[in-house]
């Protein structure tokens, strides 16, 4: 494993100077489960300086907003969303999905903030290639194999997807987020945290974190009355695998019709991709039998499957016909 030094804070302002005075070569630890397989495989982008956040007070909680909402911090386990009785009552959906992330143990170590922010899972970054986020100037997914961890919808540089599926059922909640800077507290909505590759501080990465700002706080409003939800999620093996396509599907249905709809597709495109056009048709309309297949008809339009991916663009439009069909049997 590459050689690192590690440094244990007490306070998120203290972390904040270390991760300044080291730039790029520093970077957060928390849990580990993705940073460790970096340094592991030695991949360029892998930190020479670990800032451990893990004795910081005030990074692992979940707690009531007292307005219907919960705060949960970013060093909390995915383990304890996932058994934590106020998250189950208020977003089931959330807890859902949580549960359906890697396996038992993984979720016993990964954090809410890590899971946000990880690395793409390519295996072409992962196997040490000279792509553009390992120093080099190609995206080997774009021309190879592209059938498992690459975008469907298009990109730029990357076209790795989007791995994380936290990120993807808080999205439908208008989940916001709070960042710790030098400049002080900054807040964000969660489709800004992560909104697909771009360059930051000379890197490819798939969210908006710069090198000395830490995640330190995830913030769910009230769920809306009359809110159905639902997470759908395909891989090839039940546990540890990541989406070949997932769904996290919000309505909010009133007086017989659909007032507001979210519809937030992973693991196929760069970010978690919210699908407007398909809220927009399903906005008045009646929850029916037939509405899956004309929302499918909709959907993904701007689909730029590679070679090898086009199954994804139909296994996503296929969660959202079963997706709104468990919503519409339900109730």
């Amino acid at each position: 494993m590459k050689k690192i030094s590690v440094y244990q804070p007490a306070s998120t302002e203290e972390a904040i100077r270390i991760l300044s005075q080291h730039g790029s070569e520093a970077a957060v630890y928390a849990g580990g489960t993705d940073l460790l397989i970096r340094l592991k495989n030695r991949l360029k982008q892998a930190p020479t300086y670990l800032v451990d956040i893990k004795k910081i007070d005030g990074l692992r909680y979940i707690k009531d907003d007292g307005q219907g909402g919960v705060h949960i911090g970013a060093a909390t386990k995915l383990s304890e969303m996932a058994e934590s009785g106020l998250l189950q009552q208020r977003y089931p959906m959330l807890v859902q999905a949580i549960n359906m992330i890697s396996s038992p143990e993984l979720r016993n170590a990964s954090t809410l903030g890590g899971d946000l922010l990880q690395e793409v899972w390519c295996q072409y970054l992962r196997g040490g290639y000279p792509c553009w986020r390992n120093g080099g100037y190609l995206c080997y997914g774009a021309i190879g194999d592209n059938s498992y961890y690459h975008s469907a919808m298009g990109g730029r540089l990357c076209y790795a997807v989007y791995p994380g599926d936290a990120a993807t059922a808080l999205i439908p909640f208008d989940a916001t987020v709070s960042l710790a800077t030098p400049a002080g507290s900054k807040q964000l909505t969660l489709e800004q945290l992560v909104p697909g590759d771009m360059m930051v501080d000379g890197k490819i990465q798939s969210h908006v974190v710069r090198f000395n700002e830490i995640l330190t706080e995830v913030r769910i409003p009230a769920p809306q009355p009359g809110l159905r939800a639902s997470f759908e999620k395909l891989r090839p093996r039940g546990v540890w695998d990541f989406a070949m396509a997932s769904l996290a599907l919000t309505l909010q249905v009133r007086n017989g019709s659909i007032e507001n709809a979210r519809v937030v597709f992973g693991g196929i495109s760069g970010k978690p991709l919210r699908e407007r056009s398909v809220e927009n048709f399903l906005a008045g309309k009646e929850p029916n039998d037939d509405l899956g297949a004309h929302a499918a008809a909709v959907a993904l339009a701007n689909a730029a499957p590679l070679k090898y991916n086009s199954t994804k663009i139909d296994m996503a439009k296929g969660l959202l016909v079963s997706g709104l069909a468990k919503l519409n049997a339900g109730n």
